[in-house]
């Protein structure tokens, strides 16, 4: 349960000649509300920069020293006829960081026994000419679906969405991103996107609330452009009924 954005950024692409290369990428974390509470970002030399799921041992969301960043959603979907899977999806992520691209780790990706995890889709962004690069691979155990959306100055803002409810009940939350993001993305109206609720459907909303789950952390990757370093940021979001 997820809502993950991408826009292009850069901190100096409103000065003169500067193209906003890099990108920042925002993850709204829902879960149980009696999942164990996370543990903040922790920098691993060589590999990368991630929290950690204090229950399945992995991570959602990761970003590598070279500009990588990856990014996990469950997808939910009707059963298939298999058995329920046993691995963490969360180990996804600290697995494919080690490559050095959005390609290579979907390649990776790829050569691995997906049927042992549950249905997700991986986000993948790093910094391009002009513009990031996007990409974002879909299993469901049987089969992987990959997509690569436009990159470098034809990039727009994206989003995605997942919820435990079923992911077309969060559908809304797409129109929403096209109207408050959109327009003028940059990081005040996609931190506005990811805080939003509407009033008496918090179940639907990117910052949402229901009995059962909550969106426990806003996690926030962002780097200039090719060669610069990832920040990350880390939010733990507390709310009660």
């Amino acid at each position: 349960m997820c809502t993950v954005s991408v826009i292009r950024w850069s901190p100096r692409a409103s000065e003169k000649g500067e193209t906003a290369g890099g990108y920042r990428l925002v993850s709204s974390r829902d879960e149980k509300r009696d999942r164990p509470e996370a543990e903040p970002p922790r920098r691993r030399p060589f590999v990368g920069i991630w929290p950690t799921d204090a229950a399945g041992g992995g991570t959602w969301v990761g970003a590598a020293p070279r500009g990588l960043a990856l990014t996990l959603l469950n997808v939910n979907i009707a059963p298939n006829g298999r058995a329920e899977p046993g691995t963490s999806r969360g180990l996804l992520i600290p697995a494919l960081l080690r490559r050095r691209s959005a390609e290579r780790a979907i390649e990776a990706l790829r050569a691995m026994a997906l049927a042992s995890f549950a249905p997700f889709r991986l986000v993948a962004a790093e910094p391009g000419e002009g513009g990031p690069r996007v990409g974002d691979a879909r299993g469901d155990g049987l089969e992987l679906d990959i997509h690569e959306h436009p990159a470098g100055r034809s990039f727009e803002p994206i989003c995605f969405v997942s919820s435990g409810l079923g992911d077309e009940v969060v559908r809304p939350r797409l129109p929403l991103f096209d109207a408050m993001v959109r327009p003028e993305p940059g990081p005040a109206t996609q931190d506005g996107f990811h805080r939003h609720t509407w009033v008496g459907r918090s179940a639907e909303s990117v910052m949402m609330s229901r009995a059962d789950a909550r969106t426990v952390s806003i996690t926030t990757v962002e780097t200039g452009g090719a060669g610069r370093r990832p920040r990350m940021g880390y939010e733990a979001v507390n709310q009660t009924l």
